[in-house]
């Protein structure tokens, strides 16, 4: 009886000593699996998968951070092992660069056209109106006849006032 009470806590202890790390390597640990992503898992990381993959991939940075790997060199070495796609982040160098630029760049022009369109609107011109007469007034005839559009709706019977549009 006395042997399987000490087979009992002995295990328990030994699988405790195995997974533990001190706070700052646990820290780093946890920062790291958050950055890989699962080989065999649709769109999680390490830390949030169940996969015996990932918990092997924990287990190995664990160990690597015991024997006092860096976190450059532990990803590094995933990253040869596994490729870029491992990766939770693409990377900031190369044509990966595109992943990180576009993007922010897609919603400055998207705001500068909502933010000149909404500009416009409150000074009463359409923004093609304003685009046009930006190029030079060209909807304006230079003799101050109707636009074209002006003439179509007389022909249809509508009464056109030339002077409220100018």
């Amino acid at each position: 009886m006395l042997s399987a009470l000490s087979v009992a806590f002995a295990v328990p202890v030994h699988a405790q000593d195995y997974n533990e790390l001190p706070p700052d390597l646990e820290e780093r640990a946890k920062r790291l699996d958050s950055g890989v992503m699962c080989p065999q898992c649709a769109g999680q990381t390490i830390d949030e998968s169940n996969a015996p993959i990932a918990a092997a991939m924990r287990t190995a940075i664990r160990s690597q951070l015991r024997d006092g790997a860096t976190d450059d060199a532990i990803m590094e070495s995933l990253v040869q092992s596994y490729g870029d796609g491992i990766l939770a982040s693409p990377p900031t160098e190369g044509f990966s660069l595109l992943v990180w630029l576009v993007p922010p760049l897609a919603l400055l022009v998207g705001a500068a056209t909502v933010a000149f369109t909404v500009r416009n609107m409150r000074r009463g011109r359409p923004a093609a109106e304003s685009a046009a007469a930006g190029i030079g007034d060209a909807l304006d005839t230079p003799t101050g006849e109707p636009l074209p559009f002006d003439l179509v709706d007389r022909e249809l019977g509508e009464e056109v006032d030339i002077t409220e549009k100018r």
